[in-house]
């Protein structure tokens, strides 16, 4: 595949693979940071995909999601997704409801382990298929379909411990 035509289609994966680093890292600069670094990482070795091993959006997804689990290695313990969640202001008045489901939602997912969320985030919020996400985390699509049951069992425990 060409530079130019990689690129291209790469700029068009660049929103759901910020939405899958933020869900990943849960912060907007911390995930732009990791999608600008893949960016940059893909586009200095093009030759690295291999049209055969699958598609690019997966392969890429995957590039994104190993360089935000480095980012969470770098990290000092300090550093808490959880903590940055709680500053989000609720929306307005007219939106109080839906506001609050969609906090719900994502204090709930917060509290998933790391690849519980991810794998609803890739599912649920990125519409991949089965295929795609046993390609993002190199896993088999028969254990990508049993992470998500337990993944949203225990989504929907969480969602219902605090209603």
């Amino acid at each position: 595949m060409k530079k130019n035509d990689m690129k291209q289609q790469l700029l068009q994966l660049g929103n759901g693979a910020h939405a899958l680093a933020t869900q990943i890292l849960g912060n907007t600069d911390d995930a732009a940071d990791a999608v600008h670094d893949a960016f940059a990482r893909v586009l200095s070795k093009p030759d690295a995909y291999d049209a055969r091993t699958g598609g690019l959006k997966p392969w890429f997804l995957r590039v994104v999601r190993n360089g935000c689990i480095d980012q969470i290695r770098r990290r000092r313990p300090a550093d808490n997704a959880v903590d940055e969640l709680q500053d989000q202001a609720p929306g307005p008045d007219v939106v109080v409801e839906v506001a609050q489901r969609d906090r719900a939602l994502q204090n709930a997912l917060a509290k998933l382990s790391a690849g519980q969320r991810e794998i609803i985030v890739l599912r649920d919020y990125m519409d991949l298929s089965y295929a795609e996400i046993a390609d993002v985390q190199e896993i088999a699509q028969g254990t990508v379909m049993s992470r998500l049951h337990r993944a949203r069992m225990a989504l929907k425990e969480e969602l219902t411990r605090h209603d």
